[in-house]
């Protein structure tokens, strides 16, 4: 099973044609692209190493990158909580999606503790546009929870096809843009499948943190 999966994943991320061809741009830094615009920046993770942890586990697989700190790692699911999914990786940071949006995070330093994200992510799911509060508790470097509440404008936009490790989709850009008079105003952006499972996002996770990419690589 294994076996099969990690060939699905080369087949999926064309490694063995395009690897060695210089003007080969892996599929992360496709989205890195979509998501963050302008010139996509080299991606520390390799497609090769994409594949190892996909053929090395059964488990679903995410993507997540920190650009303000210049992080990337790969996360596997390790916890399953109603609707509220944990990801994580031997350093013991986590991250906490709720069909794909990120609600928390441990371990990262300045961690976002958790979200009233239930407005906000309807309408992201529903792929449709309107107005949501949503609301941020975040940890200072004091170690002092802050709460942010939002007004948000939500707006879909763009059809893209989603081809990322082991998942393959159609889905649509969705845009939430945020402001609050108590914190700076951020936009996100997801990448929303038909049945309201965001697959990528672009996500503002507090002052500490900034944004944050997240890529599903195996639901």
């Amino acid at each position: 099973m294994i076996r099969r999966t990690a060939l699905a994943a080369a087949a999926l991320l064309g490694i063995a044609a395009c690897s060695n061809d210089p003007e080969y741009l892996s599929p992360i830094d496709t989205i890195y692209a979509v998501l963050f615009g302008g010139k996509a920046e080299p991606s520390p993770i390799s497609p090769e190493q994409i594949v190892r942890t996909l053929g090395s586990t059964d488990l679903p697989v995410i993507f997540f990158a920190m650009p303000e700190r210049e992080t990337q790692s790969l996360l596997l699911k390790i916890e399953q909580n109603g609707p509220y999914a944990t990801y994580g990786n031997p350093s013991r940071q986590s991250v906490v999606l709720r069909n794909g949006m990120i609600t928390g995070t441990r371990g990262l330093s300045g961690d976002l503790m958790s979200t009233d994200e239930g407005p906000l992510l309807d309408l992201v799911r529903a792929r449709r546009a309107g107005t949501a509060i949503y609301i941020q508790r975040w940890l200072t470097p004091e170690d002092v929870t802050r709460v942010t509440t939002y007004r948000c404008g939500i707006e879909p936009d763009k059809p893209v096809d989603v081809a990322l490790g082991l998942v393959r989709s159609a889905a649509r850009e969705i845009i939430a843009a945020c402001e609050s008079p108590d914190g700076p105003p951020f936009v996100d952006y997801y990448v929303v499948d038909g049945a309201g499972e965001i697959l990528a996002s672009r996500q503002w996770l507090g002052p500490n943190i900034g944004y944050a990419a997240m890529h599903r690589l195996r639901r």
